[in-house]
């Protein structure tokens, strides 16, 4: 049996499949002690009907595990939700899982193992769904890296590409610009060293006492930086966050939102600016207004 209990939080926002499809890659590893919670965030469609009806064989999956519905009656955002599948914690940790990924065998011990006193967080290798290739001058659809370089997901069925690294961890740059660590490496090259800034919100435990410490993730971003805030403020409390190569997720990147809507741009910056000012050096936040700004121009 696991040393630690896990309360296993979900956030539904109209994709109930999808989100059924992330609790039962979960589901088998947890166990007595464990919860999974589902929140669905207010969606105005059929997700509750069609989570509600997915309870039982879920609960099958996961017995002897506790799994509960949540249902947040209005989308106030991701941490909001969070929030409300973090209510009432008795359980040893917190892990977020994104509605729009999988885990792979081992995820949840792996994961939970370095929590500790000095160790508050912990966050996991997340691939990129699928397989890749370099884009070509043709591709309507690609992913940049920070280098510049383009990658396009090879089609279902196809053969070639290489596997892609979506994070191993959080960093910030110096405009204040939250990041995935390892963002579009391959996923066969060497990975990074444990020690990374931060946590990415897409596959991480939070140990339960640093969750309560920090006050868990805060609910006025509505979308995206949740994870930069919450890792500023876990290195403030003095804790470390650590990268675990042996815990492995794939995730269908932006599956939900996209990265190139005006609302990602305009929530991105905005938060951007929001925990930069909380928590960096003032050099920082003046370089985080003058990178929002140039971008706005850029975009028209």
């Amino acid at each position: 049996m696991r040393a630690r209990s896990a309360r296993v939080i979900l956030v539904n926002w109209k994709n109930a499949p999808l989100t059924l499809r992330a609790a039962h890659s979960i589901a088998p590893q947890m166990g007595e002690g464990d919860h999974l919670v589902i929140v669905d965030n207010g969606s105005d469609d059929d997700s509750l009907i069609v989570l509600r009806e997915g309870l039982d064989e879920l609960r099958s999956v996961a017995d002897p595990a506790r799994v509960s519905l949540v249902n947040a009656g209005t989308n106030d955002g991701f941490g909001a939700g969070v929030m409300a599948g973090a209510a009432g914690l008795s359980e040893d940790a917190v892990v977020l899982l994104n509605n729009d990924a999988t885990v792979r065998d081992g995820f949840l011990d792996a994961l939970l193992a370095p929590l500790g006193e000095a160790v508050g967080a912990t966050t996991a290798l997340i691939l990129l769904t699928g397989t890749w290739r370099p884009s070509t001058p043709s591709d309507m659809e690609f992913l940049v890296a920070r280098d510049g370089s383009r990658w396009t997901r090879v089609a279902d069925g196809d053969s070639g590409g290489q596997v892609l690294i979506n994070s191993t961890g959080n960093e910030v740059d110096h405009a204040g610009n939250g990041y995935d660590r390892s963002w579009l490496d391959p996923a066969n090259s060497p990975l990074p060293a444990p020690e990374v800034f931060g946590l990415c919100g897409g596959a991480c435990a939070i140990d339960a006492d640093a969750w309560r410490a920090v006050g868990g993730v805060r609910t006025d971003l509505f979308m995206y930086y949740e994870d930069t805030d919450l890792s500023y403020k876990l290195r403030e409390a003095g804790y470390e966050v650590r990268f675990v190569a042996g815990a492995v997720v794939d995730h269908e990147h932006a599956a939900s939102s996209g990265t190139s809507s005006p609302m990602f741009l305009r929530v991105n910056a905005r938060n951007r600016i929001i925990v930069a000012a909380q928590h960096a050096p003032w050099g920082v936040v003046a370089r985080a207004i003058a990178r929002s700004i140039a971008r706005a121009v850029r975009s028209g």
